[in-house]
């Protein structure tokens, strides 16, 4: 008995990069026509700040590398990536939760990913978009304005549909 509780208790814990618990007076997300917020994060490559985002479709997504969810979310983030990498119109920002640039570095490497990324390993960030649940994107135009939002997935042809 004991041991078929531990299973089920291994079990429910796989999904805890996706299904969070929230307080009970609910949870808060950005939904689309909310402005992006007031945020600035830092990388290696330098910092961006939602000031920098101006007059570009901008791309956020929230993924953390042990999330199974966001794993196998990670092949069409790069196909995304890659595809609008280039284009000086669309900016994407690759934003880790709760993760350091070690465990990212190590991860991307592992699976021959070449991506830019930067880490929010206190959340301070991610706490300004939502306060559960990975993956989750966030696609804002021109002006500022949300006009996407998926949560616990990805779907790429989505994106692309509404990215101009």
């Amino acid at each position: 008995m004991k041991h078929l509780l531990f299973c089920i208790i291994s079990l429910l814990s796989f999904q805890a990069c996706v299904r969070e618990d929230v307080p009970s007076s609910g949870s808060f997300a950005l939904k689309e026509g909310d402005p992006l917020p007031a945020f600035s994060i830092s990388n290696q490559n330098g910092t961006i700040s939602v000031n920098d985002l101006k007059g570009k479709t901008v791309l956020i997504i929230f993924f953390s590398t042990s999330c199974r969810d966001c794993q196998q979310a990670f092949p069409d983030i790069n196909a995304l990536y890659k595809e609008y990498e280039d284009n000086p119109s669309v900016r994407v920002l690759l934003i880790a939760r709760d993760e350091t640039e070690e465990q990212v570095s190590a991860y991307f490497r592992e699976h021959s990913y070449d991506m830019e990324f930067f880490t929010d390993p206190e959340r301070k960030v991610y706490s300004l978009f939502a306060d559960s649940t990975i993956p989750r994107v966030f696609l804002a135009d021109q002006t500022g304005r949300i006009i996407l939002t998926q949560t616990e997935k990805v779907d790429a042809g989505e994106i692309r549909a509404k990215v101009y």
